[in-house]
């Protein structure tokens, strides 16, 4: 079972959502949940002003208040250098993806905490790689990929893909079949909300594969 969680990680409504994914992970091991850069604001120049700051705070006391997730406001990250791309982050998750495979969800998660928690300029590529040190690659290694135009390509096409399937926002999980997309989350959800989704998904998956050509009733079976 393939599904798809598109994402940015300097999109604080993925912050928030961090957890619901990280249970639904532990919930359904059997669902294969393929993390998808999706490009909230790649190669942006936006400098955090004073109008730009209310704008960021007034969206995390939301996200805060919605999802309990902590964020450290005094935005140590602000610098006269800093500007709101998130192209370089995003490209970190996709190199986790090439040098760890299965444990972008972890990078995505550290590198969430280390931005909003902790107020560190996750679009520094030393900051980066730093870590990415903490999860266990080792950081000329991590740098090399990271400044590669294979990994600014694979980078772009995550962007591409997102939106040739239509997402308009993050955080986003779908799944598709058939060529058909099924949004199973639009944004932040409760993971409440999250599961009885998931669970009718699955049930519509699994069930016309039990009747093998059989037909059962509530007292007989044929075929």
């Amino acid at each position: 079972m393939k599904m798809f969680y598109f994402t940015d990680p300097m999109c604080s409504w993925c912050y928030g959502f961090s957890p619901v994914v990280k249970k639904l992970k532990e919930n359904y091991p059997g669902i294969d949940l393929e993390i998808i850069s999706g490009g909230f604001s790649p190669g942006s120049k936006q400098v955090v002003d004073n109008e730009y700051r209310a704008f960021l705070e007034y969206h995390w006391h939301n996200v805060h208040a919605r999802s309990g997730q902590y964020f450290d406001h005094s935005m140590k990250f602000v610098s006269e250098n800093f500007c709101y791309d998130t192209e370089p982050s995003s490209r970190a998750l996709t190199v986790a993806q090439q040098l760890l495979p299965g444990q972008e969800f972890e990078l995505l998660s550290l590198m969430q905490k280390s931005f909003y928690a902790e107020g560190k300029d996750i679009t520094d590529g030393l900051v980066l790689a730093t870590l990415a040190e903490e999860m266990g690659i080792e950081k000329n290694t991590f740098l090399e990929s990271f400044k590669s135009e294979e990994m600014k390509l694979k980078t772009q096409q995550g962007f591409q893909f997102s939106r040739q399937l239509g997402v308009q926002g993050f955080p986003t999980l779908l799944t598709l079949e058939g060529g058909k997309v099924k949004v199973i989350s639009p944004g932040f959800q409760s993971y409440e909300r999250i599961k009885t989704v998931v669970d009718d998904w699955i049930s519509n998956i699994i069930a016309p594969g039990l009747n093998n050509g059989q037909l059962c009733t509530e007292n007989s079976c044929g075929c």
